[in-house]
């Protein structure tokens, strides 16, 4: 009777299980109707571990989808991307995953095959990441990303294991929301508002800082979407940003966040006003922007915007934030001229959260806040403005105080 085999450790080998010493990795193998299963661990209990999930799956019924599992990681996310992806979620969340897969992915583990792909292999992309100091989001996102295309493999038979599964990510401190001075903010709207070059954009900044939208939602805005009687302003739809390789187009007017974030935002007197000499100035829009659902399909056109930039183009996020670095430059070269105070820069999305911030201030209710906002809940809001909620707490505790009977 021949002798078993053995590993490094002396332990007896299986039928079908080998010891690899060259690469120290287990190896298994065997003959199904023809096809040949092939699994590799870097443990023997893991080896087996794999084995017998692969053969309780046969006994079921399944088995390994042979020529999928000869595909790269790359081919297989090309592959989820065409027949999977789509379905059942947004086309901005498709181009964030292929982003994500693009920048972290595709030239590390994306060109191995994807049955030989560890979670050793995937926990290395995240702790490189870590290095690099990138955001918690990130690393949350791409994580994301992963689960869904192993588990995807996993269920079209081609993987047994999710090597994706339960990655380590670092708990970080949430960044605190930072709004801006109101000191800078009174110093750019007036910049803005009496510059000859500037001028033209300051609508926009009149909404941005006033209704706390988001930059998208400003820049999708139409006529069709104020209503000067009721005093309100309807959101219901943003801009968002494309692959052109993958859609053919670069922006698109696209269904809002959420449904949550469909809401109507009552005009205070400043917003009115300045609509108002905008409508009556009569600069008609000649942008168009096709009209996109949540699959990436383009169903339409929508143009008639209430901004646009000086070539008559829809806003972006980015191009925004362009304008206002811009701004925020020439500002302060001449405020160092003429030694006065210079003004922080900030991103749009800066706007929303000094928007929050001075409701809070001005003491209003959560839930009107969270609504405006377009918040899925107020937990949402009270999550998000966590310090703001703090310092509302503090204040009241100090109001407490002041109760004294004795």
């Amino acid at each position: 009777m021949a002798e078993k085999r053995k590993d490094n450790k002396g332990r007896k080998l299986e039928t079908g299980e080998r010891y690899d010493s060259k690469n120290n990795r287990y190896m298994f193998q065997k003959m199904i109707d023809g096809e040949r299963i092939s699994i590799t661990a870097h443990t023997l209990n893991d080896l087996r571990k794999k084995k017998n999930e692969v053969l309780c799956r046969i006994d079921k019924g399944s088995k390994i989808n042979s020529s999928k599992a000869k595909m790269t990681l790359n081919a297989y996310f090309d592959y989820w991307m065409e027949t999977f992806a789509k379905s059942g979620r947004k086309a901005t969340t498709c181009t964030n995953y292929k982003s994500y897969y693009c920048t972290y992915v595709k030239e590390t583990i994306g060109k191995k095959i994807i049955t030989k792909i560890t979670k050793a292999d995937c926990q290395k992309i995240i702790n490189e990441m870590i290095e690099d100091g990138k955001k918690h989001s990130t690393m949350a996102n791409l994580k994301s990303c992963l689960n869904i295309v192993f588990e995807c493999a996993i269920d079209d038979d081609v993987i047994v294991k999710n090597p994706a599964k339960n990655l380590q990510i670092p708990q970080t401190e949430s960044k605190k929301r930072t709004a801006i001075k109101e000191g800078h903010i009174k110093l750019f709207m007036d910049y803005v508002k009496n510059d000859e070059q500037y001028s033209y954009y300051y609508p926009a900044f009149v909404i941005l800082f006033n209704l706390g939208v988001r930059v998208g939602e400003m820049a999708a805005l139409t006529w069709d979407d104020v209503d000067f009687k009721n005093n309100t302003i309807s959101i219901n739809k943003t801009v968002n940003r494309y692959r052109k390789a993958d859609y053919g187009f670069t922006m698109g007017i696209a269904s809002t966040k959420s449904k949550t974030s469909v809401r109507n935002i009552p005009m205070n007197s400043v917003v009115k006003s300045t609509l108002l000499k905008l409508k009556m100035k009569n600069y008609p829009s000649q942008a168009k922007l096709p009209y996109v659902d949540d699959s990436g399909h383009t169903r339409g056109e929508i143009g008639g915007f209430l901004f646009t930039n000086t070539i008559g183009n829809a806003w972006s996020e980015p191009s925004f934030r362009e304008l206002i670095n811009r701004i925020v430059e020439q500002y302060n070269k001449g405020a160092e001229k003429n030694n006065a105070e210079k003004i922080e820069n900030f991103c749009p999305h800066m706007a929303r959260h000094t928007y929050t911030s001075l409701a809070y201030s001005a003491g209003a209710d959560v839930k009107i806040v969270s609504q405006i906002l377009g918040h899925a809940s107020t937990a949402v809001t009270m999550d998000t403005y966590a310090h703001l909620t703090e310092d509302k707490k503090r204040q009241q505790e100090e109001v407490v105080q002041t109760i004294k009977i004795s």
